[in-house]
């Protein structure tokens, strides 16, 4: 059992338990205790004892079959005598039947709680009475000052009527100040019954003028034969017992009617007016307590419907489905729960944000309450997750419930002006087969459900025995997930990526692993999606993020080459935190140069919400971080899209890798691919590569870079910081050479040539260098080249006399313009003569450097194959020597 909450007041109130039962006393007991000042008796005789003395319990939970005296007997006695008569007394028993509630409350039990006892029902109820008992005390005590002093001033002016009339004036201002200043409704009857006098707050409470109801008779005022015919009881009337029996009426609830006919919920207490001996009438005072019953109906509601969908909770529904057990094991029938979660539903969430997750699962409630029966019960219980319970079932339950639920959330929903759509997965416990209260039917559907969910979702499965297991196990594992974070059983090994031209290691992915205590390395396929589920990977790719980047400027302050360090977001993380903001906090606390860290979005997280993926992109950008969509081509990207995300790489899902070699499907994909990067100025790595028919086959369509484990796999940071230290690179098969690619760089500033052999040396070209267009031709003249780029300013030789004369003797070289000095007059005739593929200005961004020239040499290759198949007749690539 869950202890009780500790109440927001000062001093705890005392509770009675009265059971003959051990176990129930400790039960309950450990249960009050953390809240309230608890008293046990296990006997009606020591019950009385403890009630009679001080302090006295402010509630008596009672048992009612005990030996000797029973909870009857024992509710009489306290009722008999004054001390005890208000203590409220709550039965508990298992006895459900209705003539024994019936006869508790006649009794003057306040409430009846049946065994076996539910906790939250248990304290919500105790809650109830002792909020109810505190209300009443303060309006007792407010109310016995005030009767008293109204009492005493009444019989003071009767019995001073023989004084003045000027005395008499003043008593009777002093009462009219008396009476009008209080909220409470006070009226005074004589003997019949009669109202001689009321104040304001009576008057205006009943509907009436003061005048108006001096005269009248107070019950046929207060209780009036209505329209429906309905009489009240005259001996519950406050006049009738106070005025003509002279008995005093202590808090009691009632219903008073107004002058229009509606009803007054009150609290009333009558004290009759005695002089000498002699019964004069009675004072009423009464409040209006519609407020406060409105207030314990929200509570009830609250505690027993969900505040979003206006189901039932998760307490009603273990309430209900009780008392369906019950019903269907008394009538043999067959009882059928459904436990029904939404599929796709957190990125819905997740994307447009917790509002409008709120109203699709109202969307969901009311769409699908159509379908339940009123005899049966739909209940929200947490998140995205509802269950259903339906009486009277065959086995057929599946086809007559579960499908017609997945066929109504098939049907599209619109929500901000989108239409999107929604499956689920469902599980079916069956009464009693499947179990035999309502924790193991709701646990045995639940694990019926993850089986659905596992096979795709968008489908009912009934229970059976063996997922258990596998429900145990994913529990066990979203246990042990929680605790991995803090407790550091998290590792990231990295797999290397390198360079297709020249072999050479250009980065790492980052992959997260964990190292189980018990279990052993679980593999990222196994907790990935219960961390995408649960939420838990937000904080577990901070983790990543922060390691990751630490990790990498480690390995450049030992001295290593430095690399790009390649992060997976998912689309829970896109959509759960500012990732622009967080990426630069991680970048400036560990101190890596933005231009080293890489993030990798999966297509699919990238479409969830492609507009705020734009702005972010563009963000990160501006940090020169660099943008990666991981497993492109699995999902439905559009193209126009495409183009407006600022990403510098597409990965080639291993999925179409896998096969390249001998599907023509996967070729074709792969091949797409590869050219839609380069003709979007993107760069593209295949992942996945295992074999060397694989490699050759991505080297000869010209994929830029790979990783898989034909060079590695995921490595620990020691062996990867090794492999670094020795310079490892990819070895190329026998006979794979590309066509050499030749780069002249023509420039008269001996630094800035340097600065380009450093740049483009890791691209795999061979690299010239001249410090003017005159030793630029004799170069060519040599040696040959592919690609030109040139300063425009040099002595002896100017940059557009030289690039001209390049043209003209060697026209398939493409020549790049690269200058700190522009002469839009001289570049634009350049450009117009097709002197120059492109002008770029110093200083350079290096990535946009790098792309043009590796465009530049594609067209350069382009030219070669296009003049190959011309004299050849033969289709294919041409032998190294025919490009150059």
């Amino acid at each position: 059992m869950s202890p009780a909450q500790p109440e927001a007041a000062a001093s705890p109130a005392t509770i009675l338990i009265v059971d003959d039962g051990a176990e129930n006393l400790e039960v309950l007991g450990e249960l009050l205790r953390p809240a309230y000042r608890v008293r046990v008796a296990n006997a009606g005789e020591r019950a009385l004892q403890i009630a009679a003395s001080d302090p006295k319990p402010d509630l008596v939970l009672l048992d009612v079959m005990m030996p000797g005296m029973d909870g009857y007997a024992v509710l009489a006695r306290l009722r008999e005598a004054p001390a005890t008569r208000d203590i409220p007394v709550i039965f508990i028993t298992a006895m459900d039947a209705p003539e024994d509630e019936r006869k508790g409350l006649e009794l003057g039990a306040v409430d009846y709680i049946t065994k076996p006892l539910r906790p939250p029902i248990v304290l919500a109820r105790v809650r109830t009475q002792l909020e109810l008992k505190r209300a009443r005390d303060a309006l007792r005590e407010r109310n016995r000052a005030l009767e008293a002093e109204v009492a005493r001033r009444v019989a003071e002016n009767l019995a001073q009527r023989e004084e003045s009339d000027r005395a008499r004036a003043w008593l009777a201002h002093q009462r009219e100040l008396i009476l009008a200043s209080t909220a409470e409704g006070v009226y005074g009857v004589d003997t019949t019954g009669v109202i001689n006098f009321a104040n304001p707050a009576a008057a205006a409470m009943l509907g009436y003028k003061r005048e108006e109801l001096l005269g009248r008779d107070a019950h046929a005022v207060v209780h009036p034969v209505r329209e429906d015919g309905a009489v009240c009881d005259v001996d519950r009337c406050p006049a009738q017992l106070s005025a003509a029996r002279g008995i005093v009426v202590q808090r009691r609830e009632e219903k008073f009617w107004r002058k229009d006919g509606s009803a007054l919920p009150v609290e009333y207490s009558s004290m009759p007016i005695v002089e000498d001996g002699r019964l004069l009438g009675a004072v009423v005072t009464f409040l209006d307590v519609s407020e406060r019953k409105r207030y314990l109906e929200q509570i009830e509601r609250k505690s027993n419907f969900d505040d979003v969908t206006g189901l039932p909770n998760r307490n009603l529904l273990t309430d209900r489905l009780n008392h369906a057990m019950q019903h269907a094991q008394r009538k043999n029938t067959l009882l059928a729960v459904l436990v029904l979660n939404l599929d796709r539903f957190k990125a819905i969430n997740d994307s447009l944000g917790r509002a409008a997750g709120d109203q699709v699962l109202r969307n969901v409630a009311e769409r699908l309450s159509h379908l339940i029966r009123k005899t049966d019960t739909f209940a929200r219980i947490e998140g995205d997750e509802f269950v259903a319970v339906a009486e009277d079932v065959d086995g057929a339950i599946g086809n007559r419930l579960a499908q017609p639920i997945l066929e109504k959330l098939a049907q599209p929903f619109t929500l901000q002006g989108r239409e999107f759509f929604l499956a689920a997965s469902i599980g079916i416990a069956l009464f009693p087969k499947d179990g035999g209260d309502a924790e193991t039917l709701l646990g045995n559907a639940t694990a019926a459900m993850y089986q659905a969910k596992s096979e795709g979702g968008d489908r009912f499965r009934f229970f059976a025995a063996e997922m258990n297991a596998r429900s145990l196990n994913r529990l066990e594992l979203e246990n042990g997930l929680r605790r991995a974070l803090e407790r550091g059983e998290f590792v990231l090994h990295y797999q290397p990526q390198v360079n297709l031209r020249n072999g050479e290691i250009i980065g790492v992915e980052a992959l997260v692993r964990w190292q189980h205590p018990e279990r052993g390395l679980v593999a990222p396929a196994e907790f990935i999606p219960l961390a995408e589920e649960t939420g838990l990977i937000v904080p577990l790719g901070e983790w990543v993020l922060r390691s990751a980047c630490s990790q990498n400027k480690a390995w450049q302050d030992a001295g290593l080459p430095p690399v790009t360090m390649a992060v997976n977001l998912s689309a829970r993380q896109l959509a759960a935190q500012n990732v622009v903001q967080f990426a630069g906090k991680v970048l400036r606390e560990t101190g890596l140069d933005p231009m080293y860290l890489e993030l990798e979005l999966t297509e699919s997280a990238v479409m969830a919400d492609a507009d705020a993926f734009i702005h972010a992109t563009e963000s990160l950008k501006g940090l020169s971080i660099t943008l990666t969509i991981d497993d492109f081509g699995t999902g439905f990207s559009s193209l126009s899209y495409l183009k407006r995300f600022a990403i510098d790489r597409l990965k080639i899902d291993q999925s179409f890798v896998r096969d390249v070699t001998h599907d023509p499907n996967s070729a074709a994909i792969a091949l797409a691919i590869i050219s839609l990067s380069h003709n979007l100025k993107l760069s593209a790595l295949a992942e996945g590569v295992e074999t060397e028919a694989q490699l050759r086959f991505l080297r000869a369509r010209d994929c830029d870079e790979m990783q898989g484990y034909y060079f590695s796999k995921p490595l620990p940071a020691a062996e990867v910081e090794q492999m670094l230290r020795s310079g490892r690179r990819l070895e190329f098969p026998p006979g794979d050479d590309l066509p050499r690619r030749t780069l002249l760089l023509v420039d008269d500033d001996a630094g800035v040539l340097a600065s380009l052999k450093r740049l483009f040396r890791r691209e795999g070209y061979t690299l010239l260098t001249a410090a003017d267009g005159v030793e630029g031709l004799d170069l060519l003249a040599g040696h040959g080249a592919g690609v030109v780029v040139s300063d425009a300013r040099m002595p002896r030789m100017e940059g557009a006399e030289f690039l001209g004369k390049v043209r003209e003797i060697y026209p398939d070289t493409v020549r790049i313009m690269l200058s700190g000095y522009t002469d839009l007059a001289a570049v634009t005739d350049a450009v117009n003569r097709g002197e120059i593929f492109k002008f770029l200005t110093k200083p350079w961004a290096d990535e946009e450097l790098l792309e043009v020239v590796r465009d530049a040499f594609r067209l350069y290759e382009g030219r070669g194959q296009r003049w190959w198949e011309t004299t050849s007749g033969r289709r294919g690539a041409p032998p190294a020597a025919a490009s150059e």
